[in-house]
């Protein structure tokens, strides 16, 4: 038995702490990746009955699933940018807003929009430093090319993306931000509206010293869990839960786990839970930058853990167990010797969201 507990409670409260922050801004939540995790099925309504009406998703057929579980006033922006005819003529079905980060995406949504009689809306994306699509700052004649030429197309938004927000990286941020509102400027000076501007992502809006613009995206600070140091009085929320399978003792001088890190010091009681990597507990992202300064970073975090000597934990029936030896691919070893904890007790295990699979059931309470 295993599933994934989202407290809705927590999630709101997080709405609230978000709406607040924000403003005046629109509050446009970020649901890629299933929702961060929490379930897009599961958090659609929730998201709906506390007043959110606007979403933001990264696959178009996100956008129609989110239409099919009755999201019909709702504005749906699609964040990836996509010259594929398969993927926009999903985004047309789902008549979501397009985010347009080329010209050639442009011209292909309205290609497909003409051809089916109706005009599209578009975000338009500027690249201000992310690096992955959009319209770079000096294109400023292609960005109004679309408003002059692409009349299947209305743009009714523009927006940009920070990379470095969640390393607390204010001056950069910043100069990012001011770089994006010239940009909107520029439109506005040649006579046409960028309509909806938005940058803030939950990082800058949390951490960020230069204010929110007309809308504000955010996804991981729904969860809680954002990357930017501090809570800002954010609820963490998604817990895994499973139970103890299994329970034996293991006498003194015995080995757990893959490499045998483990060696029982006395005669210890363990307790066998059917969760693992697989599961998403004890994954992180992998190191995929290898500056120096990255290198130098990872290595004093390695240090750090070394002296500190950091063990894990999850909670059974309300009590603290260690984990012991490594955790495998779809079992976690614990040391029982203390508690008094039969097989079946309950066990929650401290799991990000983003790294739990979809197959595993999503139960909100």
């Amino acid at each position: 038995m295993k599933y994934l507990l989202v407290e809705t409670d927590k999630v709101l409260s997080n709405i609230d702490i978000i709406r607040q922050k924000a403003g005046k801004s629109t509050f446009i939540a970020v649901l890629k990746a299933n929702a961060y995790g929490l379930g897009l099925r599961e958090i659609y309504p929730v998201l709906h009955q506390a007043g959110v009406r606007y979403l933001a998703v990264t696959e178009p057929q996100d956008a129609l699933l989110l239409r099919e579980l009755g999201a019909e006033t709702e504005e749906i922006l699609v964040l990836r940018s996509t010259s594929c005819t398969g993927d926009l003529e999903t985004l047309l079905d789902a008549a979501a807003v397009a985010a347009v980060g080329s010209y050639d995406a442009a011209v292909a949504l309205n290609g497909l929009a003409e051809s089916r009689g109706i005009v599209a809306d578009v975000h338009i994306k500027i690249d201000t430093g992310m690096g992955r699509y959009g319209f770079l700052p000096s294109e400023l004649e292609r960005i109004l090319s679309i408003f002059t030429y692409l009349k299947n197309i209305r743009v009714t938004g523009m927006f940009t993306h920070f990379p470095r927000a969640f390393l607390g990286d204010q001056a950069r941020t910043k100069a990012q931000h001011e770089q994006f509102v010239a940009v909107a400027d520029a439109v506005r000076r040649a006579g046409f509206d960028p309509g909806m501007l938005h940058d803030c992502n939950s990082a800058a809006l949390f951490t960020g010293d230069f204010g929110t613009l007309d809308a504000v995206r955010i996804g991981s600070a729904i969860t809680g869990r954002m990357t930017a140091k501090g809570s800002f009085g954010l609820k963490r929320t998604g817990t895994l839960v499973s139970q103890v399978t299994e329970i034996r003792w293991l006498p003194k001088g015995s080995t757990v786990g893959y490499g045998s890190v483990f060696k029982a010091k006395r005669p210890t009681r363990v307790g066998v839970i059917p969760v693992g990597t697989t599961d998403g507990f004890m994954v992180e992202k992998s190191r995929d930058s290898f500056r120096v300064r990255d290198v130098l970073r990872y290595c004093a975090s390695d240090l750090l853990r070394l002296f500190r000597r950091n063990k894990t934990f999850v909670t059974i029936d309300g009590k603290k167990a260690r984990v012991i030896g490594r955790v495998g691919t779809t079992h976690t070893t614990v040391d029982l010797t203390e508690l008094d904890v039969p097989v079946g007790a309950e066990v929650r295990l401290d799991v990000s969201p983003m790294f739990v699979p979809d197959g595993i059931e999503r139960r909100w309470e």
